[in-house]
């Protein structure tokens, strides 16, 4: 009696091909849906995802789960495989480690649920192919397929040839990747009937060695094991190559100035101005913020690769310095640094990863006493002898550490002090250059022969021909005197209102002009406006405008910037919001304007 063999579930998919190297998640979905017939779209996507239509040239493509539990064996499994082998996951994991493959700790045993960072969410909207590497994988493999190597953010140039990537079909431009469609370029052609492969013999576009060296150092990260750098690891990493290769400023700083114009020159305007889209927009100045740890975690992979690839060039030796301080352990004494293993650590513990020994709070507690009291160690043993007894206990040689510590912070506050002064130097020169510069715009705004308009702080910090640098509004004590000389030169309310009345009044046609009409005129609030012709019944009008003559007139009159007008006892009603009603037509007098209670 023969056993009829056992069918698997209904839930398992049938023929679903095995990737070969380095084939993208997309392309195996392909290779399946032309094994399968090419059914429609919509039942092809419900059959392995049961999703609408989605895009597959996502850096890394969103409901794979659902793919994993379609396949035979562990869901985990497989989606583990699918993501490390079909993905630019492993990339990613290289710079953003602790930000990729992390479980909820409330999950139950199941699928893993993949927890990606923002930046590596999304769509790149364009799929690259080679056309020699389609040749070559059909004959090598009896298929040709899209390399996975090829879609890194920035690669241009194939790495195996030395060409040109394509982006679109090279007779009649159309994209390769369309939205949520199957990408079927590589094994059909294009709509215009171009066969993709024919391009290997029409004479590719070599790439320049840059591309072709930043393509193969971008495929050697992908291709190795994921090492799961943290932040700190990382921009320990870069500081120390940076400083490395001469691009110091001070002791332990990075030259980011020097270093940026080595990274540009290197490249050429026009490749990274294709590579990274910031500096294409002209957006530089927080291109390196990647050596900041406040902002590594947010900058794009194709900075962290074209930084990486500029400071280290072979991607064997980033690995090696990737893999020492992975393997390093703070040296003794020396304040504690997170360094993050592998997978070992999630993001939810990586701050517990390292706790604070109790010799270490002894050695911070005792260093600022030192400080504090200007104690070296003698004295430390003379007035603390009970904690240097404790921390000698616990770690034999404190006291180099201590001295050490003390050593550096007297270095730094030597430096700081040193820094100040020269600051203070410079602020005090500037600030002589500045007041004369603020002084001569004041002589040209109040000069001109124009309409006058009000002269404020603002206007003469503007106008002004000197102006230190960083500094857009002079403050004390660094800048006294450019304080003194800006307050002394703005005008006031009256003097301005004082001007501008003399100068419309000078531009009269008529010197029958109604008092209503020369207000208006002269866009003045009313009220005050009339008290001031009332000041300058006496004046002349028409001639012409002259501020010369204004100049004069004010000068006669003892009219100077700071001048309080005619009466200043008087209060007038403020305009705009700071209005107050002066009838209950609409409120109570002296509120505003609905303030009323109801049946009042």
């Amino acid at each position: 009696m023969s056993v009829k063999p056992s069918t698997p579930p209904a839930r398992f998919l049938p023929f679903f091909p095995a990737g070969f190297p380095d084939e993208t998640i997309g392309s195996r979905v392909i290779r399946y849906h032309i094994r399968r017939g090419c059914p429609t779209m919509y039942a092809m996507y419900k059959h392995l995802f049961g999703k609408s239509p989605f895009s597959l040239t996502g850096l890394v493509q969103p409901h794979l789960d659902k793919l994993a539990e379609r396949l035979p064996g562990s869901p985990q499994a497989n989606l583990l495989e699918l993501q490390h082998d079909s993905t630019l996951l492993p990339l990613f994991q290289q710079f953003f480690g602790p930000k990729t493959a992390a479980r909820h700790a409330d999950r139950t045993p199941g699928t893993p649920l993949i927890k990606l960072s923002r930046r590596i969410k999304g769509d790149s909207r364009l799929t690259y192919l080679c056309a020699q590497c389609l040749i070559d994988d059909e004959r090598d493999h009896g298929w040709p397929y899209i390399h996975r190597a090829h879609q890194i953010p920035g690669v241009t140039a194939c790495w195996k040839h030395a060409t040109r990537l394509l982006d679109c079909c090279p007779s009649c431009a159309c994209p390769f990747a369309q939205p949520e469609q199957l990408i079927l370029s590589a094994w059909m052609g294009c709509e215009c009937g171009y066969a993709i492969a024919a391009h290997a013999h029409a004479g590719q576009q070599p790439a320049s060695g840059v591309e072709v060296e930043f393509s193969r150092f971008a495929q050697t990260l992908l291709a190795a094991e994921p090492r799961r750098l943290s932040i700190e690891q990382l921009i320990t990493i870069y500081k120390a190559r940076a400083i490395e290769i001469g691009c110091r400023w001070g002791d332990d700083r990075v030259n980011h100035r020097m270093l940026f114009g080595k990274i540009e020159a290197h490249f050429g305007k026009e490749l990274f101005s294709t590579i990274d889209p910031a500096y294409r927009s002209g957006k530089t100045e927080h291109w390196l913020n990647i050596l900041c740890a406040h902002s590594s975690v947010e900058a794009p992979l194709t900075r962290h690769l074209m930084a990486a690839y500029f400071l280290f060039r072979d991607a064997t030796r980033f690995l090696g310095h990737a893999d020492a301080i992975l393997h390093a352990k703070p040296e003794l004494g020396d304040p504690p640094h997170i360094f993050v293993r592998g997978p070992t650590l999630s993001e939810d513990n990586a701050e517990s990863a390292v706790e604070k020994q109790p010799e270490e709070e002894l050695l911070k507690e005792l260093v600022n006493l030192a400080q504090r009291d200007d104690y070296d160690l003698p004295q430390l043993w003379r007035h603390h002898y009970t904690a240097m007894k404790r921390v000698v206990k616990l770690l034999p040689n404190a006291g180099d550490v201590i001295e050490r510590r003390l050593a550096i912070a007297a270095a730094n506050k030597k430096r700081n002090a040193a820094r100040a002064l020269k600051t203070r130097e410079r602020n005090r020169l500037q600030d002589a250059q500045w007041s004369e510069s603020i002084k001569a715009s004041s002589v040209t705004l109040y000069g001109e022969n124009a309409k006058p308009v009000r002269i404020t702080r603002n206007k003469l910090l503007t106008a002004s021909i000197f102006q230190p640098k960083g500094t857009g509004w002079p403050k004390e004590p660094a800048f006294p005197l450019s304080v003194v000389a800006s307050k002394a030169h703005e005008e006031g309310i009256w003097h301005f209102y004082a001007r501008r009345l003399l100068w419309t009044l000078q531009c009269l046609h008529d010197p029958e002009t109604p008092a209503h009409k020369i207000i208006i005129l002269s866009r003045l609030e009313v009220n005050k406006a009339r008290v001031m012709m009332d000041y300058f019944s006496d004046f002349v009008p028409c001639g012409g405008g002259s501020i010369q003559i204004i100049k004069s007139i004010l000068k006669e009159r003892g009219i100077g910037k700071d001048w309080h007008g005619p009466c200043p006892e008087r209060e007038f009603y403020k305009a705009g919001r700071a209005y107050l009603l002066r009838t209950t037509r609409r409120g109570p007098i002296g509120g505003r304007a609905g303030d009323a209670q109801p049946g009042a």
